[in-house]
């Protein structure tokens, strides 16, 4: 049976890969909240937001 495979990351390298992903997308985290609540991401940006929200829970910003 294999094993999970565990890696660790710090809350700064967390941080900084939401930077990038936002940066990507050239948009706030408010807009791209917005927009996926409306439904109205196409296909890369509903990667990035999937992303951005598993950064999101690793942090412990469950409201977002």
């Amino acid at each position: 049976m294999a094993s999970g495979r565990v890696v660790e990351v710090s809350r700064e390298e967390l941080e900084l890969r939401r930077k990038e992903v936002l940066g990507r997308l050239g948009i706030s985290l408010t807009e791209l909240t917005e927009r996926a609540s409306a439904g109205s991401l196409v296909g890369y940006e509903w990667e990035a937001w999937q992303d951005l929200r598993d950064i999101g829970f690793l942090l412990g910003d469950y409201g977002e």
